[in-house]
């Protein structure tokens, strides 16, 4: 048996001002693409006899929209390499280790070309199983082209590799049987971030873990929601159910099962902390709260969606408060990208004085450039042995860390995390407040919090869908739209006939 394993990851937020290059993936090819899947762990017996062929995984995060020529390469790899791969020897399979939220410049579908470019170069009798991220769109066309998918359960993703695991078992259990699954597939109106969704709370962990329970029914090998990314706009963009399996009646009755719950629980998808509003209302509530340390989310600058990480907005409006800084408080800007101001701050090292703006180089639409002088009181050395990653600034009213990178503001250990070089991190107990350029918390955020604020600050991913220019979304779709009524009959999609 012989399976080719290829993979692209792009979060693309269609509404911030980056533009991600080949620069902002990292590539992964040959052994160490093999590397990343234990199969005697995944497979147990099954393992044996299986040929892996690695042919290449690009991953970027989370970023802007990805350039033509970028996302051209990264196809013409990937594609001819299966080709080349399947002429060698027939291919039986491939697992496409993806995400799902990509969005290249001037065009819609990429995802949905790139697979099909896939299926074209190794025919109908490969089978392909892909494993995503929820915060991807499953659209009936990408439904059609795949024998197989799955998505993560749990948001934060808790359950990164299981994921993995369980769409390459299914990939092996279906080549070992010999059959093609049926797929019913529903697309859910609604248009939801992840900081509504989060399975840490209710109503997602209900909805979205049910997954889980669904796929050990009769008749079903796998049953797999998608929220949809909310910061793109395509007619692609919604959420989704896939189940997948060998009885007709037990998939589709199982996908509108899913897909009802789904949406019957739409108006109770709220801001998941516990405190929220825009960033005067953060401000306001930093003036009453007895707790400390107190974390506050600048989501709409969030990185971990999109977000450039360097809009100034929250540090602007934050120096505006006199009432605020009059208290005494020590504030922590954790995250602001901006390499340039790394450099130059361990140039004249600790104690020096940077007479510097900072911040706002990629995005200034909300806030520019913050001005000096500031004074560099930490160099942060990189967890990795990588030498500097940051800087820790202060004007003797708020503290910024800037980053060099952007990745998410984590303990390297964090069950979210992938710990990486170029990742930030140091200890905090020195300040009551830390702000930091995310949406949901991570589980290592959340355990130093005493308590949390999700500020709906406007950038590339507002929280504030009022303040977003959607224009191709397929209308009607929740929240944009409140009075119609949802068609969730699935659409049956035969097996694929070898």
């Amino acid at each position: 048996m012989r399976i080719a394993i290829a993979g692209y990851a792009l979060e693309a937020s269609m509404f911030t001002r980056l533009v991600s290059t080949e620069d902002d993936f990292t590539i992964a090819r040959g052994d160490e693409l093999l590397a990343r899947y234990d199969f005697p762990k995944i497979l147990g017996a099954d393992a044996e006899g299986i040929e892996w062929v690695p042919i290449m995984r690009s991953t970027g995060g989370a970023g802007g929209p990805i350039l033509p020529e970028t996302m051209d390469a990264f196809v013409e790899e990937i594609v001819e390499g299966i080709a080349a791969a399947h002429a060698a020897a027939p291919l039986d399979g491939v697992y496409l280790d993806w995400h799902g939220a990509s969005h290249t410049i001037g065009r819609d579908h990429d995802e949905e070309d790139f697979v099909r470019g896939i299926r074209n170069a190794v025919g109908d009798n490969v089978v392909l199983s892909m494993s995503m991220d929820p915060h991807g769109n499953f659209s009936r066309e990408l439904a059609e082209l795949l024998d197989l998918a799955t998505s993560h359960r749990h948001a934060p993703h808790l359950d990164n590799q299981a994921t993995r695991e369980r769409a390459i078992r299914n990939l092996v259990t279906v080549l070992l049987d010999g059959r093609r699954p049926e797929k019913a597939w529903v697309r859910v109106p609604v248009l939801l971030p992840g900081e509504r969704t989060s399975t840490m709370e209710e109503p997602g962990a209900s909805v979205f873990l049910a997954a889980g329970p669904a796929s050990e029914r009769e008749g079903v090998l796998d049953a797999a929601i998608w929220v949809g990314f909310a910061w793109a706009d395509e007619d692609r963009n919604a959420g989704a159910v896939l189940v997948t399996g060998y009885d007709t009646a037990a998939i589709t009755a199982t996908a509108e099962e899913l897909a009802s719950a789904f949406w019957d629980a739409r108006e109770g998808f709220v801001i998941v902390t516990e405190h929220s509003g825009q960033w005067d209302d953060a401000m306001d509530f930093l003036l009453t709260a007895p707790e400390r340390q107190i974390w506050i989310a600048d989501s709409g600058d969030n990185v971990t969606a999109g977000g450039s990480g360097d809009v100034t907005f929250a540090i602007h409006a934050t120096l505006a408060r006199q009432d605020v800084l009059d208290t005494g408080l020590k504030i922590l800007f954790a995250q602001l990208i901006d390499p340039e101001t790394v450099a130059a701050g361990v140039l004249v090292g600790e104690g020096g004085v940077l007479d510097r703006a900072i911040g706002a180089a990629i995005d200034n639409r909300f806030g520019g450039p913050v001005d000096g002088p500031w004074t560099v009181t930490t160099i942060i050395e990189g967890t990795f042995g990588e030498g500097p990653v940051g800087i820790i600034l202060t004007n003797g009213l708020i503290d910024v860390a800037v980053h060099s990178a952007r990745f998410k503001f984590t303990d390297p250990k964090d069950p979210t995390s992938f710990g990486r070089p170029g990742q930030v991190w140091f200890d905090m107990t020195a300040w009551d407040v830390v702000v930091v350029k995310n949406g949901y918390f991570f589980p290592g955020q959340r355990a130093l919090a005493s308590t949390e604020y999700m500020a709906l600050t406007p950038g590339g991913t507002d929280l504030d869908f009022d303040r977003l220019p959607f224009d191709k979304v397929q209308r009607p779709i929740f929240p944009l739209d409140r009075d119609f009524e949802a068609d969730l009959r699935a659409t049956a999609l035969p097996a694929r006939q070898a």
